[in-house]
């Protein structure tokens, strides 16, 4: 008896060996592997190869000056306009006088100027007379004392009135001057001879016509798909031919109304054939600049999961986590999980999706 389940024991070694070899090897979580002729249902598009072609946002534009390019001068006391001495258009330098103003609060300041420093003269002429009977041993201590504290608010009082008369500006008496802060060129003019103007109004803007830049409106929803650097198409409606740039920055607040986010563009030269208003378009590179993106159909949603299917061979494709942007014109812009010139399951991806499914 022992002979015989001795003999059937080492004949049936070889057989089951033979049946371990033969069975399958079960795939790995998440890959997939199909038949041959299930590959003709299978589309996949080489990532980053530029099959899809470059994805972009397109919004309105518009020609306008760069920050502190524009300089809106206004009035800095109530008064009346006596000289208009530029026009529209004008060519200014720095310091160059553009209005005068007639201020009575102008003339009451710089007075106090001049009072103040008369009373500060002579407060400091009894301090110092003071000083030296307090030497001579007939002075009272007392009084150097009040005679040093009158000097240091006569002090204060200085200060306080040369700050008011310097807000009026250079000038004398109630002459007020608004002059040009910078070089450029007169491009509003809000003043004429003899019309009253209050503190604060805008009264002229200068601005330099060689610093310009495009402004793009983008919609609040394609925002996050720009970043600065990317390259960027203007077609303007009264400038011949496209002008090229990069985006410089991305406004940080959206507009109430209508929803939209200022991309400011800067152009490598400026054609002095420009103008601020200059009406137009512009198109921007998108995918938020990881420059990869995927047809809709490619990407799947598998709870709080996104994932897509990675080609491995002929016919052995990987489940893939990715992390993707809002859609743009039809494409998934993807933000990690793939690099570029992987193969990914475009047609089919829910076919593989179903299929590994099943060997869960």
């Amino acid at each position: 008896m022992g002979l015989a389940l001795a003999a059937l024991t080492s004949c049936s070694k070889p057989a089951v060996a033979a049946i371990r070899r033969d069975t399958p090897v079960p795939p790995a979580p998440g890959v997939v592997r199909i038949a041959r002729s299930s590959r003709d249902f299978i589309r996949v598009e080489t990532v980053g190869g530029g099959e899809g072609g470059a994805e972009t946002v397109t919004a309105p534009a518009r020609v306008d000056f760069r920050d502190g390019a524009l300089s809106k001068l206004g009035a800095p006391l109530n008064g009346r306009v006596t000289a208009v001495l530029v026009r529209t258009g004008d060519r200014v330098r720095k310091g160059q006088t553009l209005v005068t103003l007639d201020c009575p609060d102008a003339a009451a300041a710089r007075t106090s100027v001049t009072a103040a420093r008369a009373s500060l003269r002579e407060a400091r002429a009894d301090l110092e007379r003071q000083h030296r009977m307090l030497d001579e041993g007939v002075g009272v201590e007392r009084e150097g004392l009040a005679a040093e504290t009158h000097v240091k608010e006569l002090e204060s009082e200085l200060a306080r009135a040369e700050a008011g008369a310097a807000f009026a500006g250079p000038g004398t008496g109630g002459v007020v001057e608004i002059a040009a802060p910078t070089a450029g060129t007169v491009v509003a003019l809000a003043a004429t001879p003899g019309m009253t103007v209050q503190a604060g109004a805008d009264v002229v803007d200068v601005g330099d016509p060689t610093e310009l830049w495009i402004v793009a409106d983008v919609f609040e929803k394609d925002v996050p798909l720009l970043r600065e650097g990317a390259l960027a198409r203007v077609d303007l409606e009264s400038h011949q031919g496209p002008l090229d740039g990069r985006v410089a920055s991305i406004g940080a607040v959206v507009s109430t109304g209508l929803r939209t986010a200022p991309v400011r563009i800067t152009l490598p030269v400026s054609p002095g054939s420009l103008r601020p208003g200059m009406y137009g378009r512009a198109e921007i590179a998108a995918g938020g600049g990881y420059g990869i993106t995927l047809p809709a159909e490619a990407v799947l949603v598998k709870g709080k999961q996104t994932i897509v299917y990675v080609e491995q061979g002929a016919s052995t494709f990987v489940r893939r986590s990715v992390v993707v942007a809002p859609p743009v014109n039809g494409r998934i812009p993807v933000v990690s999980g793939l690099s570029a010139g992987e193969r990914v399951a475009t047609r089919g991806a829910l076919l593989l999706d179903g299929a590994a499914d099943q060997l869960l």
